[in-house]
């Protein structure tokens, strides 16, 4: 039933796309193929890459019902999935909550997936996890994910893919200021403050928002601070220097399973970051250089604290060695540990301070050939303190056969080392883990339609071992490596804009994933449509999740369901907006963590000024 619908998805996509082929009157050329840094580090049209690479731009994350990054990607991107239990933020240890994956590689923690900030690993250093909560969409100008492994490019935990949250800067001389508050049911209130300017050859932008709600079940209050801050200067048109910085304090609360609820299971975390980027084209190519920090501390309610840090620093060199051409040179460094402590002290288990070093020379080339072919190639020798040395190759072709339609092939293997937490912390360690390895081979076709419309399909099959999941031996869970594990399916995205008002996009995703079940629905479809009206905009997101597992080899399936989100923003001055949305609009009763019911319909109404 589900490859049936699956094919009639494909040939409604096409059949509406064709609809959209002939430009109306009033239509302008759309752009499908931005330009995207993430998958290669070279700024590159999107259709000329190998790997599978979904933009998520400025325009899209302004009009975001959700205030979570990770949760606007998931309500576009076909395959990413990230389990939810609030109405606001995603909880620390609540089950499987934040669970963030892609083609089914992730996990809970997500240590599957790396999530960049602005080009920078965002990883708290014991736990080898970044923090779905730490995110929000305040500062940020785009979102590019690229699915599937990365390794070769980012080293460890870009398994199953890579999410890059890029930071707004100002292009243009100027000042920029604006407020934005709201308030919802469950006492839910938001309320954000930017401001930003560009003098000369020096620009910054910065943000400081709150979030918090008392949630839709008892003890499951949530309350956040988000800051970011950019600076940049510009000696010249080739030379720059940037600094990018974010700030969080998290208060949240744990209720529990409906079976088993919580009471007062309160969580206090504090995250930061910051990265100094240098940036110089020469003569012989663009040479970059990046100092890089991430630093926490977690109180629990348990009596548990922590202090955690990841430094590093990522040098790397583009350059034209000959026509058609570019080569890039590039070393990783990375420490990152932390120590914690217990209220009540188990003499098993040592948690004084604990420190992994990895570094990693690498190497990528791109060549045109014949003016339609692409070929790249690249490869990453990752060196680990306890583990020892790590092959990642990766080999694409790129065809455009047509101005309107690529092909593409690629081959990359995966890889993550097991993070601290997995090796020596917690009664689920093991000091004898293995590193998880996986390869990925993809094929890719996209067809554009007339002007105003594009149609892509990825079909990917995935091959590794040693992943690490936990068992029961007695009532006691431990972590171990699973045996070889195989994962299939294809993806089917479209864009359709019959005119300038009308924005329409769909995706499909249909996942085979073995035994490694929990938390990913192996059936996904998404839709967007939004119509400006000049002073109003109109926008509703659908999403259907099936096959949807509580934990793994398909055991305690979740009801299937569809969510459907709605919005419209009043424009009717320049510098005043009000925004009305509804999440849930359906009321569905639904879960994607066993045991955590999700919230009925939220409402949500902001205005915001700008000067």
């Amino acid at each position: 039933m589900h490859i049936k619908f699956g094919i009639i998805f494909v040939i409604c996509l096409v059949s509406s796309s064709r609809l959209c082929a002939e430009p109306a009157a009033d239509s302008v050329k759309y752009r499908f193929n931005p330009i995207v840094v993430t998958a290669t580090k070279v700024a590159g049209s999107q259709r000329d890459l190998a790997a599978s690479v979904f933009v998520i731009e400025k325009e899209l994350i302004e009009q975001s019902i959700t205030s979570s990054p990770l949760a606007l990607a998931m309500e576009h991107i076909p395959s990413m999935f990230i389990t939810e239990r609030a109405v606001m933020g995603y909880g620390v240890a609540s089950g499987a909550a934040g669970g963030l994956s892609i083609r089914g590689v992730g996990g809970s923690p997500v240590t599957g997936v790396l999530v960049l900030r602005d080009g920078r690993p965002d990883l708290m250093g014991t736990m080898g996890h970044p923090l779905p909560d730490a995110y929000s969409l305040d500062g940020l100008e785009r979102i590019e994910v690229v699915r599937g492994p990365a390794s070769f490019l980012y080293g460890t935990n870009a398994m199953g893919g890579v999410i890059n949250l890029v930071s707004k800067k100002m292009r243009h001389d100027g000042l920029e200021t604006g407020l934005r508050a709201g308030a919802g049911n469950y006492n839910s209130q938001k309320m954000n403050l930017h401001h930003g300017g560009k003098i000369g050859n020096f620009d910054y932008y910065a943000t400081i928002g709150t979030q918090r709600t008392d949630g839709h079940r008892e003890d499951s209050d949530y309350n956040g601070t988000f800051s970011t801050a950019h600076l940049g200067y510009a000696w010249s048109d080739r030379t720059s220097l940037e600094l990018n910085a974010n700030y969080n304090d998290i208060h949240l609360l744990d209720p529990g399973t409906v079976e088993q609820p919580f009471i007062d299971h309160w969580y206090d975390i504090r995250r930061s970051g910051a990265d100094v980027t240098f940036n110089h084209e020469g003569r012989y190519g663009d040479s970059y250089a990046k100092l890089h920090g991430n630093f926490g501390r977690h109180e629990i309610y348990d009596g548990w604290r922590s202090n955690d840090r990841t430094v590093g620093l990522m040098i790397y060199h583009n350059a034209k060695l000959w026509a058609g051409n570019t080569s890039t040179l590039g070393l990783d460094y990375k420490n990152y540990g932390g120590d914690a402590e217990e209220s009540v002290k188990s003499p098993v288990i040592d948690y004084s301070e604990r420190h992994i070093t990895e570094w990693a020379p690498y190497i990528h080339m791109q060549q045109i050939f014949l003016r339609k072919f692409i070929a790249s190639a690249g490869m990453r020798l990752e060196q680990h303190q306890i583990y020892g040395s790590e092959v990642l190759p990766k080999v694409g072709l790129v065809a455009n056969v047509t101005v309107s339609t690529s092909m593409r092939l690629s081959a990359a293997k995966g890889f993550r080392s097991p993070s601290i937490r997995e090796l020596y912390v917690f009664p689920p360690r093991n000091e004898d883990l293995l590193p998880e390895s996986m390869w990925n081979y993809e094929l890719g076709f996209t067809q554009g339609i007339g002007l105003n419309a594009t149609v892509e399909a990825v079909f990917f099959h995935s091959q590794g071992s040693n992943m690490i999941r936990t068992v029961y031996a007695g009532g006691r869970p431990q972590f171990v490596n699973s045996s070889d594990f195989t994962h299939t399916g294809y993806e089917v995205m479209g864009k359709c804009y019959p005119t300038t008002n009308l924005k329409l996009s769909a995706s499909w995703s249909d996942l085979n994933l073995g035994d490694e079940t929990q938390g990913a629905p192996e059936q996904k479809l998404t839709f967007y449509c939004g119509y400006d009206f000049g002073v109003a905009d109109l926008m509703a997101t659908v999403m259907h999740a099936a096959k949807l597992y509580g934990n793994d080899r398909r055991q305690d399936k979740l009801p299937d369901y569809t969510v459907i989100n709605l919005a419209v923003n009043f424009t009717p001055w320049r510098t005043l907006g009000l925004k009305f949305s509804l999440k849930n609009a359906l009321d569905q009763h639904y879960q994607t963590i066993l045991g955590y019911p999700m919230p009925g319909r939220t409402f949500m109404t902001e205005l915001s000024y700008s000067f």
